[in-house]
């Protein structure tokens, strides 16, 4: 039953005296504690309104028990006399702590305290909650003792509230249910209610775009929940995005939270979604109709169905940037907000991506669509090819390819995103591909042009300071690195600037001994550096420079590399190269 059902089934089941012992079961995060919020604010019966509750976690006997419910009624014993002269009753008359019970409750003995629970816990309604959460020490038989006795001859009520999902032993549950439950309720709360509790503890201007993603993820935990709204505000901030960046950025803020949060039921990893519509997934899709899918393809499956239904079609950057946010709890706003205000900014290429991917969605989904309708709509994608990402062009080519008529409206979304990239006249192209998305063939030649008009522009200087800078290289920087003769080194080496000279030799140095590392990206390069280092240390006319780069390998394990001495050079010479790579350089 849903929370407001469940809600209104208690109610009336604690309308009938002759229930002692209600269960609420449900799974964690449910609403569980919510729900008894609410019934006790509509109950009209005072033993309900005035409830008394207790947690078992941790707790390892039912004396413990006991005081901790003492604990919670004592409060309000003033303000009932009866109570209070009833409890006075009990104990012995001369103790004269009892007198103090108003200043400090805590003062009475466990004795005493056990000598009051009758009377301090009669006619009450006693809710038990964590009971899969109990000390081990604390016996079922215990507990179901405790609830025979009160129910029987205290003629108390029980509410027990149990999580389902947690039960580590199965038995328990079933001996509460056998031995003592009159009635049983289970609480199936809808992502709908669940998403409307959460985001009372935690509002965010962002609320509706969120609420459609975390119900069609099918989250039901609050505490998760939560957890997702917050990582989206976090993300999100404070801006003001309009429903096109919203549907682009949210399903995925929510999907990898819930993702790493664990409030999928068997749903995807990390690795999974980040792949989703690259080469790398359509491995299910490449099989013989007639075999049987696997378990495990067949899990995908439905993977792909969630992820398609929140319209999330392919990665890139934002959702790499979200996983590293959720694994390192690092929040990095210099690379987040930049992506987020590229989005803004490019608010009719959003809207184009978006038309695509309810073009997507249609293809996949609306059977009520026949073809000429299909190409319709395909048709106005060709006027806007040109805001699209050029891996989503693709695949709307590969798409339209399987619907007669599709293929001249495919290759008039790749004419027009072609003019309007050459239209750009950018001078380097950023190919980098790390999932392995489809990339159309004519595409990927532009690409191949711009970059390889780069390279020939790229020294091998440009290259390696490039890779010294920036920690990193692209194709442009392997490119001009495989490419390097050993006399462009020794040109490079003989003519850069003193610092910038200092700052090369470390770096080409460092990766000839990493070559192993090095070598699957930069080819011969290293050998290559060699080659024109060993040049300058045998020419006689460059005696300074030939010290200085001796003395330098001589440093190193590539002594032996130059087959000179490792002792050449003079005292001078090896003193300044020391202090020209000394440490801090």
């Amino acid at each position: 039953m849903s929370l407001e059902e469940t809600k209104e089934h208690l109610l009336t089941l604690l309308g009938d005296p002759e229930n002692k012992v209600i269960a609420l079961s449900g799974k964690w995060g449910t609403g569980k504690t919510h729900l008894w919020g609410e019934v006790i604010k509509e109950s009209r019966d005072e033993t309900v309104n005035g409830a008394l509750y207790v947690s078992l976690f941790g707790l390892s006997s039912i004396d413990q028990v006991k005081r901790k419910l003492i604990e919670s009624v004592a409060p309000g014993a003033e303000a009932h006399p009866k109570i209070w002269e009833a409890a006075k009753q009990a104990v012995n008359s001369g103790l004269k702590v009892l007198e103090g019970f108003h200043k400090g409750f805590a003062a009475l003995s466990d004795l005493n305290l056990l000598l009051l629970a009758p009377v301090m816990l009669r006619e009450k309604v006693i809710v038990i909650d964590d009971i899969e959460r109990k000390h081990e020490k604390l016996g079922i038989d215990e507990i179901l003792g405790f609830i025979d006795e009160y129910t029987q001859r205290h003629k108390a009520r029980f509410v027990l509230v149990l999580n389902s999902d947690q039960l580590a032993k199965r038995e328990v549950w079933d001996t509460l249910r056998e031995k003592v439950i009159d009635q049983e309720l289970r609480l199936l709360t809808t992502p709908e209610e669940a998403f409307s509790i959460a985001v009372r503890l935690f509002q965010s201007r962002h609320a509706d775009s969120i609420k459609r993603a975390s119900v069609a993820c099918g989250l039901t935990n609050i505490r998760i929940i939560g957890k997702v709204i917050k990582a989206s505000n976090r993300i999100l901030g404070d801006r003001s995005l309009e429903d096109a960046l919203l549907a682009r950025v949210v399903p995925s803020i929510v999907l990898f939270a819930a993702i790493h949060y664990r409030g999928l039921e068997d749903g995807p990893d990390f690795q999974f979604a980040l792949k989703i519509g690259s080469p790398d997934d359509w491995g299910d899709f490449i099989k013989d109709e007639n075999e049987e899918p696997t378990e495990e393809e067949k899990r995908r499956a439905k993977w792909r169905l969630l992820m398609n239904e929140l319209g999330i079609n392919g990665c890139d950057e934002f959702e790499g940037l979200v996983v590293e946010f959720l694994e390192s709890g690092l929040f990095d706003a210099s690379k987040v907000t930049p992506i987020i205000d590229r989005y803004v900014a490019e608010k009719q290429k959003v809207e184009a991506h978006e038309k695509a991917n309810q073009f997507m969605y249609k293809v996949m989904w609306d059977h009520r669509l026949n073809n000429a309708q299909l190409l319709e709509m395909a048709t106005e994608l060709a006027a806007v090819a040109g805001l699209l990402d050029p891996y989503v062009c693709s695949e709307l080519v590969i798409a339209l390819a399987e619907i007669p008529g599709g293929a001249h409206i495919g290759q008039a979304i790749v004419d027009g995103w072609i003019a309007n990239f050459r239209a750009q006249k950018l001078e380097y192209v950023n190919d980098y591909n790390p999932f392995n998305r489809p990339l159309h063939n004519a595409i990927a030649a532009e690409f191949a042009t711009v970059n390889a008009q780069a390279q020939a522009r790229t020294t091998v200087l440009d290259a390696c300071m490039h890779i010294i800078e920036e920690r990193g290289w692209g194709t442009a920087q392997e490119v001009a690195m495989k490419g390097a003769t050993a006399a462009d080194f020794e040109l490079a080496i003989r003519t850069m600037e003193i610092e910038t000279l200092r700052r090369f030799m470390r770096r080409m140095i460092e990766m000839r001994l990493q070559r192993q590392s090095y070598d699957p990206h930069f080819g011969m390069a290293t050998e290559r550096f060699v080659e024109a280092c060993r040049t300058i240390a045998n020419d006689p006319t460059s005696s300074r420079l030939a010290g200085l780069v001796t003395f330098l390998f001589a440093r190193t394990a590539l002594a032996s590399e130059l087959a000179l001495p490792p002792a050449q050079g003079s005292p001078a010479t090896a003193q300044a190269a020391h202090a020209a790579v000394a440490p801090g350089s």
